[in-house]
């Protein structure tokens, strides 16, 4: 496995999301004078779109957290990286070039996360 290779892809994947900085939530009201939004869907987009900004914000700072945690498992313990720290085997490279940042192997991953990937079948899917 080429360490250097995955520390190249990790500190630009991080580079990239600071790069990009957060996504602005804008505010509800956009007049100073006016409460509130005068039409409803207008609040409803508004609202939706503040969620979506939120969720974006939290995903990318979770990354960065995860990011900087490889690169100083490759810096402090190089040979613990691309082994899973669930079962001690390694992580398949295939997964490390999509995730490099990735701490578990597929197998265990979907222990933790065994929804992760699955399609919705009914509205009620999400308890």
């Amino acid at each position: 496995m080429n360490r250097k290779h995955f520390e190249k892809k990790l500190r630009d994947r991080r580079a990239e999301l600071v790069a990009a900085g957060p996504v602005k939530i804008e505010p509800n009201r956009k007049d100073a004078s006016s409460v509130g939004v005068a039409d409803e869907d207008e609040q409803a987009l508004s609202e939706m779109l503040q969620a979506v900004a939120s969720n974006r914000n939290r995903d990318a700072a979770r990354e960065i957290r995860m990011i900087d945690r490889a690169l100083r498992k490759l810096a402090d313990a190089p040979d613990e990286y691309g082994v899973c720290e669930d079962c001690e085997e390694e992580i398949a490279e295939k997964r490390l070039e999509l995730m490099p940042w990735a701490d578990l192997c597929a197998e265990c991953q979907a222990k933790v996360d065994p929804k992760r990937g699955q399609a919705r079948t009914k509205i009620t899917d999400f308890r």
